[in-house]
Parts: structure tokens; C-alpha cells; sequence
């Protein structure tokens, strides 16, 4: 008869001896696991704030013009109305909502966020990751992981109307709401150099969004134009879904008597890329209210930055492999039809 191997018996000390360490290798895990605590430091008084609410003191005891250097992971909801610098220091700098409201409210001066990540904003209002009154710059700064109500708009970022957003370096992934799940821009001016607007989600909008008899749907997975100036330089709108139009875009743009935009205008630039989005109805990469108002830049001053000034480079990316078409209605962009 083959009797099956027992595990030998352990002693007393060896079994202590292995409880002890099989506690240390749990607690050492829950320590790598848990992230870095909240710290900020005012860089011109020196003054530095650690705990909970460090960034939120450090904010409200900071003049216009300060810089704020930033560590960890620090939760809140934050309120900057100031000319204001907040930078983020090490891989892991984090702003985090904690998915009870809004992560930072830029509600005056002009407000340049640097390295940070900006994630788990749940609000029922505009922007749950940024919402601009005034002016803000994001250079090298993550928005993802923002949930907008689906009856409103701007799951990553809310431009409102009358404000400048430039993102440098940046990429707004990952947010949802009812319309404008990446960036919505309310007759503002954004301009986007050499960033991204991937995986941003339109979706379950019941009382506002698209109004189309009767029926409100969701529009705008990556960016949602509305009567603003839009540049897009070296950038990319990919892999964002709406259910109903505009899976990489919308844009809405008013016309004079002659028929040009007098506002809702965009301009793609340089290599920029409409690419890989998708519509439940129209404009799987762009849907347009009226088919002038998306325009390719040719080199000249004839297209500028809207907030800079400065000339765009030539056109030179494309609009493709979006469904169930690339443009709706067809577009003319430069040298570029964009339709089904």
C-alpha cells in the first residue's frame, strides 16, 4: 500500500518564527500598496504643509504668482482663484477627488499645472477633473478617471465660456459623462500641442446632451467644440466612443450671411490625428452642425493659435478608421474629404 507523504510537524518556534514573518511580508505589502501621503511646499516662503489637508492650506496661503511644489497623494477638492503654479514632484504626483466632487476648480487668474495626475472627480456638475472660469495651462499633467453626470458635460476637463485652456504634453483619458467625456468647451479657446484625447466615453445622457426630436442623446466622446476656437497641434483624438454623434468630435460652429464661421471654429495642425473613434449615429471621427467650421492649417497666418497667437504648422495628419464613417456631414479640411 502506498501511503501519501505527510508534511512533517513544525515546532513551536518554528511555527512562531514563520508567523512573524509571513505578517511582515503582508504588512510590507499593504505599505508598498498604499499611496504617499499629501505634501506641498510653498517654493518662494519655503514654508512646507504636510497631513491631510496640506495642499488645500497651502493654497489658501499662497499670494498670486506662488509656485506650489507638490508630493504623494492628496485628496480634496481643490479651489484655485489666483495666478497660481502647482507642481507636481516624483512619478506618483496625485490630485485625487475621491469620487466626492470635483478635483480643482480654476475660478480666477491664470493657473499652470505641471507633472501631476488629476483622477476620481464625480460631480453632477461641469468638469469633474478641471473646471476653467478664467485661464489654466496643463503641461505634462494626466486627466483620467473622471466621472461626469450623464446629464452633463465634461468628464475630463470643462472650458466655460469667456476662458483659455492650453494643454502641452498632456493627455485626457479615461472620463466619462453624459456629453463631452474627454474636454467640452463652452465658447472658449483651448489649443492642444503634441497631446492626447484617448478612450473618453459620451454615454447615458437622458436630460441633456443632444436634442434631436424630442430625445436627448450623448454627443462628443472625445471633445465637444461649442462655439469656441479649437487648435490641435501634433495631437491626437483616438479611441473615444459617444452613443449617439461625434465619437472623436463634435463641433458646432454660427455662420454669417455669406456663410463663414463667425465662431465654432477648429483647426488641426501638424501631424494631429482623428483616428479610431466611434459614434452610435453620425461622425464616428467628427460631427459638425453645418460643414464649415473644421479647417486644415497651410503654414500661414492665416491660422494661428487662438490663444498665443503664433502661426500652425501645415496639416499634415488625417482623419481615419473612425465608425460608422470619418465625418458627418462631409467635410472639407484642406485637401482632405472627410465623409463616409
Amino acid at each position: 500500500m502506498t501511503m501519501k507523504h505527510k508534511r512533517p510537524a513544525l515546532g513551536l518556534a518554528a511555527l512562531i518564527a514563520g508567523v512573524a514573518a509571513a505578517s511582515t511580508v503582508l504588512v510590507t505589502s499593504a505599505a508598498v500598496a498604499a499611496p504617499p501621503p499629501c505634501q506641498a511646499k510653498n517654493v518662494g516662503t519655503g514654508v512646507e504643509y504636510k497631513g491631510a489637508s496640506a495642499l488645500a492650506n497651502a493654497i489658501v496661503a499662497a499670494s498670486a504668482g506662488d509656485t506650489i511644489s507638490v508630493w504623494g497623494t492628496c485628496y480634496g477638492n481643490f479651489r484655485v482663484n489666483q495666478d497660481l503654479t502647482l507642481r507636481g514632484q516624483g512619478k506618483n504626483a496625485t490630485l485625487d477627488g475621491n469620487k466626492q466632487g470635483r478635483v480643482l476648480r480654476i475660478g480666477g487668474g491664470t493657473v499652470t499645472v505641471r507633472d501631476l495626475k488629476i483622477t476620481n472627480g464625480q460631480t453632477t456638475s461641469l468638469g469633474a477633473g478641471i473646471y476653467v472660469a478664467t485661464a489654466a495651462v496643463l503641461i505634462n499633467v494626466l486627466v483620467t478617471g473622471n466621472t461626469g453626470d450623464p446629464n452633463n458635460f465634461g468628464g475630463g476637463i470643462e472650458a466655460d465660456s469667456g476662458s483659455s485652456l492650453r494643454l502641452v504634453n498632456s493627455t485626457v483619458s479615461g472620463n466619462t459623462a453624459g456629453g463631452s467625456g474627454g474636454i467640452d468647451i463652452f465658447r472658449a479657446k483651448v489649443s492642444l500641442t503634441n497631446s492626447s484625447v484617448t478612450g473618453n466615453h459620451a454615454t447615458g445622457a437622458t436630460t441633456d446632451g443632444c436634442l434631436f426630436g424630442g430625445v436627448y442623446y450623448a454627443c462628443a466622446g472625445g471633445v465637444w467644440n461649442y462655439h469656441g476656437t479649437l487648435a490641435l497641434t501634433n495631437s491626437v483624438v483616438s479611441g473615444n466612443d459617444a452613443d449617439y454623434r461625434g465619437g472623436g468630435m463634435r463641433n458646432d460652429a454660427s455662420l454669417d450671411g455669406a456663410g463663414n464661421p463667425t465662431d465654432g471654429i477648429t483647426i488641426l495642425a501638424g501631424t494631429s490625428a482623428i483616428r479610431s473613434n466611434s459614434a452610435g449615429n453620425q461622425g464616428g471621427g467628427i460631427w459638425a452642425n453645418v460643414a464649415n467650421g473644421v479647417f486644415a492649417a497651410d503654414g500661414t497666418a492665416t491660422y494661428t493659435n487662438p490663444i498665443s497667437g503664433a502661426t500652425l504648422p501645415a496639416w499634415t495628419g488625417s482623419v481615419s478608421e473612425n465608425t460608422p464613417d470619418q465625418c458627418s456631414p462631409t467635410l472639407t479640411i484642406g485637401s482632405t474629404t472627410c465623409g463616409a
